[in-house]
């Protein structure tokens, strides 16, 4: 990010040497003057004269280099203003383009089609598996096993044993074993959600102020209060690309 451009508010040097010359110069005059008014006939009417002229033109020429001064602010100012416009304006020719958002957000709606097709796709298969083992005669995925513990005897369920031959299947829900390693249906839904909380918690990169909060509120309720503003930005990014 560019770095920002300060205003200058300092008073230039030459503007306050001007100032301290005049005020000197003034009040050499005033001392003369006053010397005049307590009787001191040394200090003649040229002398004071001069003084106070030279006092007249050192303020003339304070008040020149204030105006000097106050030109080359209102120009530094006016430079200043046309650079930040600049930055501002390769901003949002840059970063600030909604287009790559438009696209992004195609490709997002297309993964998140793709993921929901092929967790659907998943779970169709494994219930109809699911189907055909029991209907096979399969054994139940989970056995319970009787534990001695000395003084009494419990059931506990195990995971039963499973292979490509002697495959198990759970008898009510679509969940089966060909080995080790266990097969059940997912669900779009539950997916969809834990993918939208691990990207509000910033585990997918850092999300920005706010957004963290993603998930506090239903979806419906996001799309109701963002969705008009949301398409209308997309609706422009679109135009952007044309």
């Amino acid at each position: 990010m560019t770095a920002p451009i300060a205003p200058t508010t300092d008073t230039p040097p030459d503007v306050t040497q001007a100032e301290a010359e005049a005020l000197a110069a003034e009040q050499a005059a005033e001392a003369l003057a006053e010397r005049v008014r307590e009787g001191d006939d040394q200090v003649t009417a040229e002398q004071l004269a001069t003084a106070q002229q030279a006092g007249v033109f050192a303020r003339l020429r304070a008040e020149a280099a204030r105006r000097k001064a106050e030109r080359e602010a209102t120009a530094a100012e006016e430079k200043r203003r046309t650079a930040l416009v600049k930055q501002a304006a390769a901003l949002a020719d840059g970063k600030g383009n909604p287009a790559p958002i438009a696209a992004a957000y195609d490709r997002a709606a297309a993964a998140v089609a793709e993921l929901v097709a092929a967790v659907g796709q998943h779970d169709q298969a494994v219930t109809e598996a699911g189907r055909l083992l029991r209907e096979a005669g399969c054994g139940p995925l989970i056995e319970y096993v009787r534990v001695d513990h000395g003084d009494h005897a419990t059931q506990e369920p195990r995971r039963a044993a499973a292979s490509r031959t002697a495959p198990r299947v759970d008898p009510t829900t679509p969940a089966f074993s060909f080995s080790e390693d266990s097969r059940h249906a997912i669900g779009a839904g539950p997916m969809l959600a834990v993918l939208l909380n691990q990207i509000a918690a910033g585990e997918a990169g850092q999300m920005p102020h706010g957004s963290p909060h993603l998930t506090a509120a239903p979806l419906r309720e996001h799309a109701s209060r963002h969705g008009e503003q949301v398409r209308a930005f997309l609706d422009r990014a679109a135009e952007v690309t044309k």
